[in-house]
């Protein structure tokens, strides 16, 4: 397995609620994307010949059925296969695109962290199972907090670079940074799962 799987997959569940702090990599406070996502949806379902609510509704049976193919196979346990297939049926394929967010803010706080902690991704993923990013960092003689500030470095920079190009407020980048924050304290401390 790649850490990226065992990265995402461990803390997930911890990295949904930077779902507004995700944001903070796209330095964008459109709010029409929601139905931007609708119109596109409403095109490609023309596209099929079909209604835009069986167009979702295959959507989510495809993802469903990929869950379940990951659960059979192994490399996700039940109680998440049960809780994804629940976010599958209740969510919206509009607000998937703040997962991947999650997802890009996620994996850019591993990648700080690989660095701070001098290790590459192999030894990354050696060092990780059974441990946070924390406990490898108080093993080095580093602080979890300075581990958290390098965490959330690339994205304060980009932050700062969005309120000085006139891109986003500095209220908004302010909640931005400090919802990444609060993720990047959870994610250093999140103790990754044995192989």
């Amino acid at each position: 397995m790649r850490l990226n799987r065992h990265a995402v997959g461990a803390f997930a569940a911890t990295a949904t609620l930077l779902v507004g702090g995700g944001a903070a990599l796209a330095a964008s406070s459109d709010g029409n994307r929601g139905s931007m996502c609708e119109q596109r949806l409403a095109k490609i379902a023309e596209n099929r010949g079909v209604s835009v609510e069986q167009l979702q509704a295959d959507i989510k049976s495809r993802l469903l059925a990929r869950i379940d193919v990951a659960e059979k196979a192994g490399r996700i346990s039940s109680e998440r296969a049960a809780k994804l297939r629940e976010r599958v049926s209740e969510g919206s394929l509009c607000g998937a695109r703040n997962h991947v967010r999650v997802r890009i803010a996620a994996r850019s706080m591993l990648r700080a962290a690989a660095n701070f902690l001098q290790l590459d991704r192999v030894q990354l993923r050696a060092q990780l199972p059974g441990t946070s990013l924390a406990g490898l960092a108080e093993k080095q003689g580093k602080t979890a907090s300075a581990l958290e500030d390098a965490m959330v470095a690339p994205a304060k920079a980009r932050l700062a670079k969005a309120v000085e190009e006139k891109k986003l407020s500095q209220d908004r980048a302010d909640e931005i940074l400090s919802k990444l924050e609060k993720g990047a304290e959870r994610l250093a401390t999140h103790v990754f799962a044995t192989k």
